[in-house]
């Protein structure tokens, strides 16, 4: 019975209210911890008793974006860089990025990193955020 109230979509204390959590669970075909620690943390201890009775439901799907994949849109400027020095299995395999580690000290490969870091996006920070960001 502990179990039950515990779980229990109204909170048992004082002033009867609905518990918005309990209630999301219950009424819900999945629940998404969103990265793979908070999934474990919902399943091993917040919602533990919800988890044992259903651990099907509790999932786990990374919703962020990966660093190839922003890179890629937000400044392919770079990823085309990038893509003349090492090929283009980065893009879909980030441990592909440690090869450019070798033209770290090439002056025309430094120099063209430099000419695409960004700084098309310096002056919005400025305008919305009050500050400047340096890109060199």
């Amino acid at each position: 019975m502990d179990k039950l109230r515990c779980m229990s979509i109204i909170e048992e204390g004082g002033e009867k209210c609905i518990n918005m959590a309990h209630l999301a669970i219950v009424g819900s075909h999945a629940v998404n911890g969103v990265a793979r620690i908070h999934s474990e943390i919902i399943k091993e201890t917040i919602f533990k008793n919800f988890y044992d009775l259903d651990p099907e439901k509790f999932q786990n799907k990374t919703n962020g974006i990966t660093p190839r994949r922003w890179m890629v849109l937000c400044n392919p400027e770079l990823a085309d860089a990038i893509a003349e020095r090492i090929g283009d299995e980065w893009i879909t395999d980030l441990s592909q990025l440690r090869k450019i580690e070798k033209f770290a000290e090439v002056p025309s490969f430094v120099q063209k990193v430099q000419q695409v870091k960004n700084p098309r996006y310096s002056p919005g920070n400025e305008t919305h955020l009050g500050m400047n960001l340096d890109s060199k």
